[in-house]
């Protein structure tokens, strides 16, 4: 009996601690634009993240090849230091995704109040719209 109650025990504290992690760890952000926004939208999974990075100066403009370019400043909003990883995916009018060799996570730590430009270009004229994800380094694999 003091076996199972020692075990219970201990699954308890897991579950508190997974808890508590999982308010700076957890799930991604999705941010997504395109062509012919001046907004992105937003869909929150990491909440932590979502208060403490904003995104701001968001610019698009169609390049003479055809290709779409976008502009914008990851910002940390918060107190702390704050270490993020991104990657951008690029979609077609339909909204199928197009293949990008370049695509890959970029690790980021930003001081309090610091900022960093990101400035992307589609890999084709195709690419009409874009997903910027964004999670804690620890998320991605």
């Amino acid at each position: 009996m003091k076996l199972i109650q020692l075990a219970a025990a201990v699954l308890s504290l897991a579950t508190v601690a997974c808890v508590g992690q999982s308010s700076v760890g957890g799930k991604q952000n999705v941010y997504s634009g395109g062509a012919n926004s001046t907004e992105l939208g937003k869909v929150v999974g990491n909440d932590y993240l979502a208060h403490a990075l904003t995104i701001q100066n968001y610019q698009s403009k169609k390049l003479d090849d055809g290709r779409l370019m976008i502009q914008f400043e990851l910002f940390n909003d918060s107190d702390q230091n704050l270490r993020f990883s991104w990657a951008l995916d690029w979609f077609d009018q339909q909204g199928f995704k197009i293949a990008d060799a370049t695509r890959h996570w970029a690790a980021v730590q930003l001081g309090s109040g610091g900022f960093t430009t990101i400035q992307q270009t589609a890999p084709t004229p195709a690419g009409e719209h874009f997903k910027l994800q964004v999670s804690s380094p620890n998320e991605v694999h």
